[in-house]
């Protein structure tokens, strides 16, 4: 099923013409129970990794924040932490995707697909962040397309979480056309957004000082001069508030269309 585009069941943020930035937290099942107030919408770690990783604990904790966020009527996407260091073969991306479809599939709950305001969507995350010694550039490069589209072939927009730093390594070597394989969709040239942490001092409290921590920093020059500055950015790990037990969380800005 294609999930909605900005669109039922979130009239409230089908929004055009005007730019909106929403406060959105991201958590796994070690986070806790999600408290939610003052925020617009929650990305839940879904998966990790090939099939195996989503327990019937972990399953449980997902259930319960899905429960959570619809009640209120919030936005709700997913993540998945990919593991290329791992095997990093393509049938291994397309093994760890169809996991991750999986895993919507036993939820029954559909991610909301957001335009933002760089003119990219995406409705699914694919976080990629740790190193891979072993997987050259033409690889890792491989490994994400087969992943991306593994999953968008199936009504997911994909968008990244990563940094400059990861992709150059890992995948691109800082080749323009090799990010504009990464970060354009090959079926209908529409754009996959990234989302950057840039934490700082990791304040503890709503608002960051981004001028202080500029949102540019972590993200490819490719983007930056192509698309401009990153639609969504965890600018802290350790907000208080978002969950029962009080301990800090991450936090994210996100920049709408």
């Amino acid at each position: 099923m294609t999930p909605p585009l900005c669109s039922t069941p979130y009239p409230d943020r089908a929004l055009s013409g005007a730019h909106r930035v929403e406060q959105w937290i991201d958590a796994y099942w070690r986070s806790g129970d999600l408290v939610l107030d003052g925020y617009d919408g929650a990305i839940l770690k879904l998966t990790e990794g090939g099939p195996g990783y989503f327990t019937k604990t972990r399953r449980e904790w997902v259930e319960k924040q899905i429960a959570r966020v619809v009640n209120r009527g919030l936005g709700l996407q997913f993540y998945h932490f990919g593991r290329p260091d791992s095997v990093g073969t393509e049938d291994d991306a397309r093994a760890e995707a169809q996991s991750l479809l999986d895993a919507i599939e036993l939820v029954g709950v559909e991610p909301m697909a957001l335009h933002y305001q760089d003119g990219s969507t995406a409705a699914v995350w694919l976080d990629v962040e740790n190193d891979a010694p072993n997987l050259t550039q033409e690889a890792g490069l491989a490994w994400l397309v087969a992943f991306c589209e593994h999953v968008e072939k199936a009504g997911y927009p994909v968008g990244l979480y990563t940094d400059d730093s990861w992709l150059e390594t890992h995948a691109t070597g800082d080749r323009w056309i090799d990010n504009e394989i990464v970060f354009t969709r090959s079926a209908d040239h529409t754009y996959r957004p990234i989302w950057v942490a840039r934490y700082g001092d990791s304040p503890t409290h709503y608002p960051p000082n981004l001028n202080k921590y500029p949102h540019a920093v972590k993200c490819p020059n490719y983007y930056l001069c192509n698309r401009g500055a990153p639609p969504v950015i965890q600018w802290t790990s350790s907000r208080i508030g978002g969950t029962e037990d009080g301990r800090g969380h991450d936090s994210n800005l996100v920049y709408l269309a």
